[in-house]
């Protein structure tokens, strides 16, 4: 072969080959830069996948924990709690179900005859966590921010929902906002088309289920459950109250009694009641009629009712007859406040006062101290009556305290405790309280009246019939 030629072949086919190779490698390049995308967007896609794995498994979990704390806390709720506990148990509710960074309860205040706006005001009645920007007792009204908007139209709104309102109200509502605290949900609690609360939500995370589904569900039964409470206690107060005066009826007192009784024995504290009626209050029935004899026992009630301590209890016990609980009271200063009480009485305007006996409307009445004049309501009460006896039968318009009288005269012996003792006894008598006390008998100190039979030997051992109290029926 020529040499010319065959160097001619050869440069030809390494032109080919050349030609094919640098093709090839030009596809592979194009294949893989393919295979790059292919795989950025695989990836890409895996990425997507993870995120909606990992959010439908956040979804998930808040489903659950929706599921498992709704039950719980609407039981809660139901299940005697008080009203004021509500609050507290819906809140804890919406941080294990929403995790939120910030989070709190307000209820709507209550109108007073004092300050009828307050009932367009809200109160903050629990938060989340201990250092929340906005804390128990902070308060807002109705309409004012964010949050007391969603309370006045009575919408569940979002962090969405806020900003999509019309420009000219944004500016003022977050100019009003609560401070430090940014809600990203409110809902308010709404119960009959009247808002009885708001919760609001700070840093809640996103999800695929809408949560103001979930809020507003959770929403509705606090406002059940608020409502529903507070109807119940509405309804147990009327129970306990006096349907005349509007104070506390006898039933509520003797249970109260026994409360604080009970208290008073694992505190170590002292307790005193103070039992009296109105003076000649037959007289004053009599003389102005029935009509006017309620409207004076509504004006005591309520005149008693407003000048003592709110950690005392004070009601009708039946009748003309009252009785006031003084907790943590020693007897001086028991007597001292309730002489303070009777002055007050006298001294006030009363109708028709000035044709009483007395001149004026005018109280009797007997301390006694627990646990020395008596272990029990039922002792404690039978001793402030007969402090209300005395104080009868030494001329009205005064208060007495129980003194526990003594066997043997000048003797210093052990006080008779018993009722049994006294009635066997005849030192004294006792009666029901709420049952008419007798009347004066001649200004003499009604111990005096009675006299102690002698027993002959014989019948010692026989046990002497209870006597009534001396002086007959009592005179009001």
């Amino acid at each position: 072969m020529v040499p010319g030629v065959t160097s001619s072949v050869i440069s030809a086919v390494a032109v080919v080959l050349a030609v094919f190779l640098i093709e090839r490698v030009s596809t592979l390049r194009r294949q893989l830069r393919a295979e790059r995308r292919n795989a950025a967007a695989l990836e890409k896609e895996l990425g997507e996948r993870r995120r909606q794995i990992a959010q439908i498994e956040a979804d998930q979990q808040l489903v659950t924990r929706f599921l498992r704390e709704l039950p719980h806390v609407a039981h809660e709720m139901h299940a005697g709690a008080n009203v004021r506990k509500i609050p507290g148990l819906l809140l804890i509710c919406l941080v294990r179900v929403f995790e939120p960074q910030q989070a709190f309860v307000a209820v709507r205040r209550r109108s007073a005859e004092s300050d009828p706006g307050r009932r367009f005001r809200f109160a903050v009645a629990a938060s989340f966590p201990e250092k929340c920007a906005v804390t128990s007792g902070t308060e807002f009204a109705l309409g004012e921010g964010e949050v007391g908007f969603a309370a006045e139209v009575q919408r569940v709104m979002d962090r969405r929902d806020f900003e999509g309102l019309n420009p000219s109200v944004q500016p003022r509502l977050r100019e009003k906002s609560l401070p430090g605290f940014t809600p990203d949900l409110v809902a308010p609690l709404v119960f009959g088309g009247d808002t009885v609360g708001v919760v609001a939500l700070q840093g809640v995370r996103r999800s695929g289920v809408d949560p103001k589904d979930v809020l507003r569900l959770t929403a509705q039964v606090g406002a059940l459950a608020m409502h529903s409470l507070a109807q119940f206690t509405e309804l147990k107060a009327t129970a306990n109250l006096d349907g005349l005066t509007g104070i506390f009826n006898k039933s509520h007192l003797t249970q109260r009694l026994a409360e604080e009784i009970q208290l008073a024995h694992q505190s170590g504290a002292g307790l005193s009641v103070f039992l009296f009626d109105l003076d000649h209050f037959k007289h004053y029935n009599d003389h102005n009629g029935h009509v006017a004899g309620d409207i004076l026992l509504r004006q005591l009630a309520k005149l008693v009712q407003e000048n003592v301590r709110n950690e005392s209890t004070f009601g009708r016990f039946g009748g003309e007859e009252f009785l006031l609980i003084l907790p943590g009271t020693p007897k001086e200063k028991a007597l001292a406040a309730a002489d303070g009480l009777r002055r007050l009485i006298a001294e006030h305007a009363f109708g028709f006062a000035a044709a009483q006996p007395l001149g004026c409307i005018s109280v009797s009445g007997g301390v006694a101290e627990y646990p020395a004049d008596g272990m029990d309501a039922a002792a404690l009460l039978r001793a402030a009556d007969e402090g209300l006896y005395a104080a009868k039968h030494g001329g009205r318009n005064r208060v007495l305290a129980y003194v526990p009288r003594y066997l043997g005269g000048d003797e210093a012996l052990q006080p008779v405790a018993e009722p049994e003792e006294r009635e066997r006894l005849l030192l004294h008598t006792t009666r029901t309280p709420g049952e008419p006390a007798p009347s004066d008998a001649g200004g003499a100190h009604w111990a005096d009246l009675v006299e102690v039979p002698s027993v002959p030997p014989a019948e010692a051992s026989a046990p002497v019939p209870p006597l009534g109290r001396p002086g007959g029926p009592k005179t009001r």
